[in-house]
């Protein structure tokens, strides 16, 4: 269960960011509105943005998470998510949450059942920045953004576009906290309607991959217009990890979780011993007890 849980908190913050093998469809859900055969660093950059000015929120209800490998299972959860920095996710298993992370303005948490030792471990976005705190996955809270298609991308960043055959890369130098150098990679398949982003890849300075996804299904909102992943496998090749989030029933800009400022608060735990990773240990105030609970905050 731990390396599951870990794999999920690679999948929130990436969940929606890696795609090679590419998963060929007959019909396309999204289509960059490029015209060109192969088309600019900015081209594609205003493609994105444009999705992303679109979305404000994400929330699932209903989150299935069937693991592939080392070992076959399936786990159901609940996930929002609402820019800049919120964001929520557990994952639960015969009725017991396993899992319990997320994110808001101030700081990061997550805590896994099965963990050793199973502390709530938490961080300020301020101290984790410092690239002091040393994780076991490449977790960032703008990176579960970028991998929902909410994040606007920099148009002076120094982009790459590498164009194949079958696909369009483009490629973004980036530097994790801890100082490693990484390359964020947005693809594009193409078909006869246009170019469809099938995901995005991790790779580290030798070109080896971190972490991939390909996003397997897509839909379109209907009140926004924005396209949005459905059914999303991850893969983490050094872990040989693989799993698959089914999202059937996420919403764009109505969740009512928003609205609850408890949804995107650190939980207390009861007999749950609190971690600081920039300080350690840290209490856990008297009587302020958040029970887990396999049903979304309300």
């Amino acid at each position: 269960m731990r390396r599951i849980a870990i794999v999920l908190g690679l999948g929130a913050a990436l969940s929606l960011t890696g795609c090679p093998p590419f998963q060929k469809k007959t019909a396309p859900d999204f289509h960059a509105q490029v015209n060109t055969p192969t088309p600019t660093a900015g081209e594609l950059v205003a493609a994105l943005n444009d999705n992303a000015r679109k979305m404000q929120s994400i929330g699932c209800r209903n989150l299935d998470i069937d693991v592939k490998e080392p070992q076959p299972g399936g786990l159901r959860g609940w996930m929002y998510c609402q820019k800049p920095q919120y964001f929520r996710m557990t994952a639960n298993l015969a009725g017991q949450t396993e899992l319990d992370m997320g994110s808001n303005d101030r700081e990061f948490w997550y805590w896994i059942r099965h963990n050793e030792p199973p502390y709530l471990f938490h961080c300020s976005h301020e101290e984790f920045a410092k690239g002091q705190i040393r994780l076991q996955v490449p977790f960032q809270p703008e990176w579960i953004m970028e991998a929902l298609g909410m994040a606007e991308y920099d148009p002076s960043k120094p982009y790459q576009v590498v164009a194949n055959k079958n696909t369009i890369e483009l490629m973004e130098p980036s530097r994790l906290p801890q100082g490693q150098t990484v390359n964020k990679i947005t693809v594009f398949t193409r078909s006869q309607n246009g170019l469809q982003v099938t995901g995005h890849v991790l790779r580290d300075a030798q070109n080896n991959e971190i972490c991939t996804a390909t996003v397997l299904k897509q839909r379109q909102d209907q009140a926004t217009g924005a396209f949005l992943p459905k059914v999303v496998e991850l893969t983490w090749k050094a872990e040989h990890l693989k799993m698959q989030l089914h999202m059937p029933d996420a919403t764009i800009n109505r969740m009512e979780g928003q609205r609850n400022g408890d949804l995107y608060a650190r939980p207390n735990l009861r007999d749950i011993q609190s971690f600081d990773l920039a300080r350690g240990f840290t209490p856990n105030p008297t009587g302020q007890v958040r029970r887990l609970s396999g049903e979304p905050i309300r």
